[in-house]
């Protein structure tokens, strides 16, 4: 994770397309794919907002037609970008789920009601405060009653 910058990707598959937006996305936040064709942050307050079933990716820091959304590989998130880190050195493994910050990854699970659980990956390693992350975003969740 130390050889990559904030936002950079390893290994991934990447996907160009926004039909209906060509709005830069940032590097590192958590979007979903909106059926208008654009590309929006998440929610996991809101179902509609990537915490259902939605297209998920991760913002490359440019225009999401010809930068493109990560939707699946490694990637080093910022430490901006994510939330609850349980500390340097005990990150490794454990699963990332869409947050209630928008386009933020979480390491706690949503637990108020009519919020939405989502993993969306797994971290390998944090440095600085940042973590690398396999991002995998199941296609199931949960919705908290």
């Amino acid at each position: 994770e130390n050889t990559l910058a904030d936002g950079q990707f390893g290994s991934a598959e990447i996907l160009k397309y926004s039909p209906g937006s060509t709005t830069s996305l940032v590097a590192g936040q958590l979007y979903f794919l909106h059926t208008t064709g654009a590309w929006a942050t998440t929610r996991s307050d809101q179902g509609a907002s990537g915490g259902e079933s939605q297209m998920l990716g991760i913002g490359l820091g440019g225009n999401p037609q010809t930068v493109g959304c990560l939707i699946r590989g490694f990637i080093r998130i910022p430490s901006t970008e994510i939330l609850n880190v349980p500390g340097s050195g005990a990150v490794d493994g454990l699963p990332v789920y869409v947050g209630g910050t928008a386009g933020h990854l979480d390491f706690t699970a949503p637990s108020s009601s009519g919020h939405f659980v989502r993993i969306v990956g797994y971290a390998i390693d944090d440095d600085g405060g940042d973590v690398l992350i396999y991002f995998n975003p199941d296609g199931t969740f949960v919705e908290i009653a």
